[in-house]
């Protein structure tokens, strides 16, 4: 499942102007003029219509619409209605599907009706890839409604297949013809939206506006970031390379590093959001391959948010003793529309402002791979549908390559890594900063002259712990890690606390505080707990207690009484010692927000005093230390429990790698 945005619809005229090429009537009028006096439109003036489609398409024979053949007339005919001196040859090319055409998706089997695409930049002149296409058409056949539906659900999952498997757009197009009428669609990283509709033959310069501005359109304004080149390779079904250039933001200066390996990019899934990739990559130099591997991080952040080396700068110069436990950034900057200004949704990449007509197009939470046309489709919409804040293309290198802790498979590895973790957080907590993210993906086990040693990372979520701005993220984290009150946006606690003593005064509004980031430490230690598995041991028990455990909110929150701690872990006899130690952290961080919440006031937001702050760090310190202690002593070798028995049907929540986690990293997470 895919997490995505409703799609409302915007004025065409406001779509037409923030998103596309500008084309002067000096290009358009001759166009127009010259497909009326050749008869490509027929009756301009009483009812004007294209001479290569029927007044009903509903006469048409359904295999020419279906390839598209008409369209493609309709192109051509724009094409080779342009005058003799201000002919242009375009490298965008217009391709009709053919029934027995595959885009080679892991994802997805099926293929838009038709689509545009550059010959440039296709690696195959005989097989075309979901990177090639620049804009892809879905035709509804009838004034069916379901049909009607699909198209649209359609058309968003082409753009979404687009985005997620080629990391040069920054944005896409799409089009929808609907019995005579035509929707254009447009998808970046922040919104999906529909143009209000037109009708093809009485409104056709509409069309051939849209189809100038694409044909006259340079790559940047097709969505391709100048930035990102795609190496050429011969092996088509290798995963892909890329030439990224960061441009410093304090030097200047540009680096070109050449990606070997994606590491992460199940964020892309998500239709919208930061669209997160990261790979493993080096230096390019002059075409060679210069110096070591490092890691280069993609996304898109929100605007008003700190960039993520301006955070790791501050905590590392202020906590010199703790900087060994966050990565080293080496480069950092963000992407550039231009020369002069950076990548934004909604200052740059869109020229103007989108005009919403209050009619939503689909309205949908998610959207399903399996099911691509699940989406709903609505009327009017009384909620603010269209994103109120910008993201920036954001990109930043570091020094270090690690592993994750759900990766480690020797439990001191895991509870090495913890460690690095543990105290990476205690260091944003003095600080100020609350991390807001911490999960099993978050902290990496990585190596160095000194050893082993863990690390806290993604820092982008972070804030200051009196920061009350950005409510459009007020829900930040990985379900399966999540404090328990933030799951719920509400001070639970603090709610017990008072109705135990009696006190009715209105609980304070949900902030995110360190006991919450230290809660999350230890949901990954018993996450891990159930995870790992002896190899050869039965996965029955562990999965079905897994559930009962991460299964919603309100069964983690079950899981913090005794009782029910005890019934959960008692098949976990190999770690015995483990839960025994994870019993004892727990009583300890109960009491740590029990003794926070008491002292509360009325004061308008909760504050965990320093004191609090430093008991409970020093008592997980002690916990994590006496895990890594009594984890030597483990003769088992452990596999994770889908690695155990493959044979065997194994819940979604508890799979290998990043795909599965969180449902993945950014699909788990909730940003509101």
């Amino acid at each position: 499942m895919y997490n995505t945005r409703a799609a409302p619809e915007v004025t065409l005229q406001s779509l037409i102007d923030g998103t596309l090429t500008a084309v002067l009537p000096d290009d358009l009028v001759p166009v127009c003029n010259t497909l009326i006096s050749n008869d490509t439109i027929q009756d301009p003036q009483n009812n004007p219509k294209w001479k290569s489609l029927p007044q009903d398409p509903n006469t048409a024979q359904p295999c020419n619409l279906n390839s598209f053949n008409s369209f493609e007339e309709i192109v051509m005919a724009v094409v080779d209605s342009q005058s003799p001196s201000g002919r242009f040859e375009s490298d965008l090319k217009f391709q009709a599907t053919r029934e027995s055409m595959s885009l080679g998706s892991r994802h997805d089997s099926s293929c838009p009706d038709g689509f545009f695409y550059l010959r440039t930049q296709q690696q195959s002149s005989s097989k075309f890839n979901w990177r090639d296409l620049i804009v892809p058409m879905v035709f509804s056949e009838t004034e069916n409604r379901r049909d009607r539906i699909n198209g649209r659900s359609n058309v968003i999952e082409f753009m979404r297949l687009i985005m997620r498997n080629d990391p040069r757009r920054r944005f896409v197009h799409g089009l929808t013809y609907e019995n005579a009428r035509v929707r254009l669609w447009y998808h970046d990283r922040c919104d999906v939206v529909g143009s209000r509709e037109f009708d093809i033959n009485k409104d056709w310069r509409y069309l051939v506006r849209i189809i100038l501005s694409m044909l006259l359109a340079p790559p940047d304004r097709l969505g391709f970031d100048p930035d990102v080149e795609l190496v050429s390779s011969d092996e088509l079904d290798a995963e892909p390379n890329y030439d990224i250039t960061i441009r410093n933001s304090d030097t200047e200066e540009y680096t070109t590093y050449r990606t070997l390996k994606i590491v992460y990019d199940v964020g892309v899934d998500n239709t919208v959001g930061p669209g997160t990739r990261v790979w493993i990559v080096r230096k390019l130099v002059d075409g060679d391959l210069v110096g070591p591997r490092c890691i280069l991080k993609d996304t898109w952040m929100h605007e008003d948010r700190d960039a993520e080396h301006t955070v790791l700068k501050e905590i590392r110069e202020a906590q010199p003793s703790y900087a060994q436990y966050f990565l080293t950034p080496i480069d950092y900057g963000l992407a550039y529309f231009s020369v002069i200004k950076p990548d934004n949704t909604h200052t740059t990449i869109r020229r103007t402002k989108f005009i919403p007509t209050k009619k939503v197009l689909i309205n949908s939470s998610t959207t399903s791979r399996e099911s691509p046309r699940a989406l709903r489709a609505t009327g009017i919409s009384r909620l603010p549908i269209l994103s109120k804040h910008p993201r920036q293309h954001y990109r930043i290198v570091f020094k270090e390559v690690g592993k994750p802790v759900h990766q480690l498979r020797k439990w001191t590895d895991v509870f090495i890594a913890i460690q690095g973790g543990w105290e990476g957080l205690y260091a944003m907590h003095l600080c100020g900063y609350v991390h807001r993210d911490v999960s099993c993906g978050n902290i990496l086990l990585v190596s160095g002259p000194s050893g082993k040693r863990g690390v806290i990372i993604d820092l982008e979520y972070a804030k200051h712990i009196d920061d009350v701005s950005s409510p459009h993220d007020v829900k930040t984290g990985t379900a399966q890690f999540m404090a328990t009150e933030v799951a719920f946006v509400k001070h639970k606690r603090l709610y017990d606390v008072r109705a135990a003593e009696s006190m009715l005064e209105p609980l304070p509004p949900f902030r995110h505080n360190p006991l919450h980031d230290v809660e999350s430490i230890w949901w990954i230690c018993i996450w891990m707990m159930f995870y790992l598995i002896p190899a050869g041991e039965d996965t029955g028990i562990q999965a079905e207690n897994y559930h009962k455990v991460f299964g919603s909110p309100a069964t983690k929150q079950k899981f913090f009484s005794a009782p029910e701690f005890h019934k959960r872990t008692m098949h976990l006899r190999g770690v015995a010692s483990f839960v025994s130690t994870m019993a004892n952290w727990l009583t300890a961080l109960n009491n740590h927000y029990h003794e926070s919440y008491q002292k509360q006031d009325s004061s308008k937001f909760i504050r965990i005093h320093s004191d609090i702050i430093k008991a409970s760090y020093m008592h997980g310190k002690a916990c994590l230390q006496l895990l890594k202690q009594d984890s030597r002593s483990l003769a088992a070798v452990y596999v994770s429990v889908p690695e155990q028995d493959t044979s065997k049907t194994v819940p979604k929540n508890i799979c290998v790698g990043t795909h599965s986690i969180k449902s993945s990293y950014e699909d788990g997470k909730i940003l509101l």
